[in-house]
């Protein structure tokens, strides 16, 4: 299965095909089965008394949600060399980082979302994991690092 995928450079098979994930069933299994503790992971207004068990469907749902991009990533990416593929699938978890950037913001308001110094522990595995991987992301939908037809790779 590597070699149907081997026209994608490296640093976006990495990412894609092995970290992301991994880091979304580990996400999947938190919001699953310690809900308060995602809670509290994703707000800074959340307190432990927070979570409330009648609202587990929307945590297990959102878990479902985690499943599918690690199954869209480890299992579907790895199925083609179609590049269009990669992109439309890639250009969705843009978007979804996009809304979970504005929900950070949201939860976390403008003063302290811009401001690192402000940042939890939390925040410092949150933001990081959106910004880093969403720039890869916009790399692979801009081609960059990709050859071209001459067979050099493409700076941005």
């Amino acid at each position: 299965m590597a070699s149907a995928v081997s026209n994608i450079p490296l640093p976006y098979r990495i990412l894609l095909l092995y970290f992301e994930p991994l880091a979304a069933l580990n996400g999947a299994l938190l919001i699953h089965f310690f809900p308060s503790r995602y809670l509290l992971g994703m707000s800074p207004r959340a307190t432990s008394l927070s979570y409330n068990a009648e609202s587990q469907v929307v945590y297990d749902q959102l878990s479902a949600c985690y499943i599918m991009f690690a199954f869209n990533q480890g299992v579907v990416l790895r199925q083609t060399s179609d590049l269009r593929v990669w992109k439309a699938l890639v250009l969705g978890m843009l978007l979804c980082d996009l809304v979970h950037l504005y929900g950070s913001w949201t939860a976390m308001g403008t003063d302290m979302f811009v401001n690192p110094l402000l940042w939890r522990l939390e925040d410092w595995v949150n933001l990081p994991m959106l910004y880093g991987p969403g720039a890869l992301r916009l790399g692979l939908l801009l081609e960059v690092g990709f050859a071209d037809g001459k067979g050099t790779r493409k700076k941005l």
